[in-house]
């Protein structure tokens, strides 16, 4: 089934294929990837953070994948622990890179926006968590 798109919104003739274009903008649920490895970037996601009690973890962010992308970073369960997420790059206006988690519900949304036309993360939402 072809796609009739007058306004030129999708690159995509089929149905299928737009489909394809618009699943990456819906966030899924993404496993805690777990201390010291890199969040994944490659779509919209709602990562649910584990922090133990082994002190300070951490994970890196890279810069994102494409326009309007979100990501929901929540910390879900709580040790004596506290998770770092340092991104790529400035997340605000005031430059920070780091995102600190410490208590249960702390949770930070961001979106990708342009800036100078390069991808940024951008926070929409902050809710407890820390900024560096």
């Amino acid at each position: 089934v072809g796609v009739e798109d007058a306004a030129t919104l999708f690159t995509a003739a089929t149905v299928e294929a737009a489909l394809l274009e618009l699943v990456k903008y819906v966030p899924v649920a993404l496993a805690d990837p777990g201390t010291g490895v890199a969040i994944g970037v490659t779509r919209s996601a709602t990562v649910n953070i584990t922090i133990g009690s082994a002190g300070a973890e951490t994970n890196t962010l890279a810069i994102p994948t494409f326009l309007g992308q979100r990501l929901i970073l929540n910390a879900g369960v709580v040790g004596t622990g506290t998770r770092a997420v340092t991104a790529a790059q400035a997340i605000n206006q005031a430059t920070n890179t780091i995102m600190t988690f410490a208590a249960a519900r702390d949770s930070i949304v961001l979106e990708a926006v342009t800036v100078g036309g390069a991808l940024r993360w951008q926070v929409t939402a902050n809710d407890g968590v820390a900024l560096s």
